[in-house]
């Protein structure tokens, strides 16, 4: 028998009919963030990327909430894009390497962008 599916209206045949309402997970999913929505509860995740550097950066007893690029200077505020740039090209870098710190330096979007694949000490060579 089939069933008739809460969220897409799509006909199915459920694998538990007696408890089954939708016709898989990814509607099983929606339904349950479109209640979310209209209970007015918060977004899976939390907060922003930035409140968090925020409130964190007021824990250290720091009140400037910006950074310099670490290619051109121009300052980045938590608030607005920005980008963790590879000295090297990832495809150059192991697994480990790509998660540590010590390959990853502050980048306005523009300058990541611009320096794609190259090494950190060939696009500073090209931006001078």
């Amino acid at each position: 028998m089939k069933k008739v599916c809460l969220v897409c209206k799509e006909k199915y045949t459920p694998k538990q009919y007696a408890t089954q309402l939708y016709c898989g997970r990814a509607c099983k999913e929606k339904a349950r963030y479109l209640k979310a929505v209209a209970e007015g509860k918060p977004r899976k995740g939390g907060y922003s990327r930035s409140v968090y550097i925020r409130i964190w950066m007021k824990a250290r007893g720091e009140s400037d909430f910006s950074a310099p690029c670490s290619f051109c200077g121009t300052q980045i505020s938590v608030d607005e894009p920005f980008h963790l740039a590879h000295t090297l090209p990832r495809a150059d870098l192991t697994f480990e390497q790509i998660k540590s710190e010590k390959f990853l330096k502050l980048s306005c979007p523009d300058c990541n962008q611009a320096m794609g694949q190259m090494t950190e000490a060939e696009f500073t060579g090209e931006k001078q």
